[in-house]
């Protein structure tokens, strides 16, 4: 059996063509502010590739580093602050945050104005997928239906999703109930390999580095890996590309296959809120101490 491997660059590249395309008749650049919490190297990096993707297409891209000992309150209060920015389209806090601030993410996130909320990742867009109306949707669940959308139809389809992340399982798992796709969602992998083998559609984002061989997929299935591990210097994910090429139908590995689109997908939903800027009302009053904007 031949299996095509899905490009993520190519596909994010088309993305980006098409979005530079709407900056520019959108006739201003769309400002997204990104807080950095502490000095963690590997988000220090996803921040720089983030900077680059949102000049690529036209836009700005602020960001603000704040200490790791910094306190809830005060974070929160520099987030309200970037929520009564006009000048500010969209807002990220950069996960995942310091060890003493962990148990607040929550906390954090729900600061966000939902209508800046790019990462889709404020409780009340998660919650309105239940309903199919959230305004903004986690980018890593967009990714994986932009490559399931290009080479499939999910309806009917049996979904088997391995993981329970809050900005790719959890968000998929309803869009593709919504498309009438039958999900099964495995939270930890543990005698995950019968489920596997039933799945028209495979994501593996919880597992051990290249766990998912030919034998336990699908015959012509469509295998997405969302894993990440360093091995002897090198990345790699859940899937062992080489023991699934012949048996899956299609392949988005890692690397190469979903990191690209993602941050496409970022970018996607940066436009959207500078589009709908205008109607963009931040719901919470102002920070302690903070200027109001006007």
């Amino acid at each position: 059996m031949d299996t095509r491997l899905i490009n993520g660059s190519e596909i994010a590249s088309e993305i980006k063509a098409r979005l530079g395309r709407e900056v520019e008749a959108l006739g201003f650049p769309p400002r997204l502010a990104v807080i950095l919490v502490g000095d963690n190297e590997e988000s220090l990096h996803y921040v720089g590739m983030k900077q680059k993707a949102v000049a690529a297409i036209g836009g700005e891209c602020e960001v603000l580093r704040v200490a790791a000992a910094i306190g809830v309150a005060d974070l929160c209060a520099k987030v309200a602050v970037l929520n009564r920015d006009v000048r500010t389209h969209g807002i990220l806090v950069q996960l995942p945050l310091p060890d003493q601030l962990v148990h607040e993410q929550e906390t954090v996130l729900a600061a966000l104005a939902p209508g800046k909320d790019v990462d889709g990742f404020h409780p009340f867009n998660r919650g309105q997928l239940l309903v199919s109306q959230a305004q903004f949707i986690s980018c890593a669940a967009l990714a994986t239906l932009e490559m399931l959308d290009r080479h499939i139809r999910v309806d009917g389809k049996h979904a088997v999703l391995i993981g329970d992340s809050f900005d790719l399982i959890q968000p998929l798992g309803l869009l593709l109930l919504a498309r009438g796709c039958q999900v099964e969602i495995i939270p930890s992998p543990v005698e995950w390999q019968e489920a596997a083998r039933r799945g028209d559609i495979l994501v593996v984002e919880k597992g051990e580095p290249r766990m998912v061989t030919g034998d336990v997929i699908k015959p012509g299935s469509f295998v997405i890996d969302a894993g990440f591990h360093w091995e002897s210097g090198k990345v790699c994910g859940n899937v062992d590309k080489a023991s699934v090429t012949g048996h899956a139908g299609w392949l988005a590995p890692v690397p190469g296959g979903m990191g690209p689109i993602l941050i496409a997908k970022l970018l996607e939903n940066l436009v959207q809120a500078a589009k709908s800027s205008e109607q963009t009302v931040a719901p919470y009053g102002p920070a302690p101490g903070a200027p109001r904007q006007g």
